[in-house]
């Protein structure tokens, strides 16, 4: 049988791989689903370049046949090639904007996953910083006048630079994803001076 203290990490993991799921927006199936559009697009390419072989093959031939008689169809093969050169251009087009796609979804994926890590022990130190609350309220109870008021001021420090770490999150969270490391050096300065808080005797 688990104990309550089992059971309130479980808890906390479950909150935390919560906390940090809900943030994703870029999926590995996203991902991969690019990448399939890429093979995709790359294998019309393909079978796009070998009918277009084949089709100036048989212009080839026609004009071949045709070379002897009144009717010369010389500039059939030339349109051919001409067709099948823009199709493949368009399609090649195709295929650099499902790479470039494929590129933008595995970078945001990444870039997800960082935030979300970064979060995840933001997170981890707002609890350690609740905890502590709870800790010092305890000691409180018990204190004499003057001791109250030494804790006081140690519990609303420690709650200010809380809040204000808990203010950085948010505004990661608001973030677009691909920018949220402009915060990241401003958040991390608050997780700092969060710890240096809670370390204090």
């Amino acid at each position: 049988m688990k104990s309550v203290g089992q059971w309130g990490s479980l808890g906390m993991i479950v909150s935390l791989t919560i906390f940090a799921v809900g943030c994703n927006e870029t999926t590995k199936q996203d991902v991969t689903a690019a990448h399939d559009k890429v093979a995709k697009e790359q294998q019309k390419l393909e079978n796009m370049k070998r009918e277009d072989a084949r089709a100036i093959e048989k212009k080839k031939e026609e004009a071949a046949r045709t070379a002897n008689k009144p009717v010369v169809s010389d500039g059939a093969v030339e349109r051919e090639r001409e067709r099948a050169a823009e199709r493949e251009i368009k399609q090649g087009e195709k295929v650099q904007e499902a790479k470039v796609e494929a590129k933008d979804k595995e970078d945001k994926l990444a870039m997800e996953q960082s935030r979300d890590k970064f979060l995840i022990d933001c997170k981890a130190e707002i609890d350690l910083a609740n905890r502590g609350i709870e800790k010092l309220e305890t000691q409180k109870n018990a204190a004499d006048e003057g001791g109250k008021k030494t804790l006081d001021d140690r519990i609303a420090a420690i709650k200010t630079k809380r809040d204000h770490l808990q203010k950085e999150i948010d505004t990661i969270r608001s973030e677009e994803v691909m920018r949220w490391t402009d915060h990241k050096a401003v958040a991390q300065k608050a997780i700092d001076e969060l710890k240096n808080e809670l370390s204090k005797p």
